[in-house]
C-alpha cells in the first residue's frame, strides 16, 4: 500500500515541478506542456483509483476474516 502512495506523491510533485518548470523557464509550447500536465494527471488518477480499490479489497477481506486490524 505504501508503494501506490509513494508513486501517486511522486507523481503529484513531477506535476508541480513541470507546472513550476513551465511558468518560470517556459522550455515547451503550449501544446507540449498541456499534454505532459494531462499525462501526469492521468497517470497520477489512475494509479490513485487502483491503489484505493486494492486497499478497501484488502480491508473488506479483512472484515470477512473478522480480523478489524486489516493486517
Amino acid at each position: 500500500m505504501k508503494l501506490g502512495l509513494s508513486i501517486c506523491t511522486g507523481l503529484f510533485v513531477l506535476g508541480v515541478l513541470l507546472g513550476l518548470g513551465q511558468l518560470w523557464f517556459a522550455p515547451w509550447s503550449p501544446e507540449v506542456f498541456v499534454k505532459l500536465e494531462m499525462s501526469v494527471g492521468g497517470l497520477l488518477s489512475i494509479v490513485g483509483v487502483v491503489w484505493f480499490v486494492v486497499k478497501e479489497y484488502g480491508d473488506d477481506q479483512a472484515t470477512k476474516r473478522g480480523d478489524l486490524d486489516g493486517r
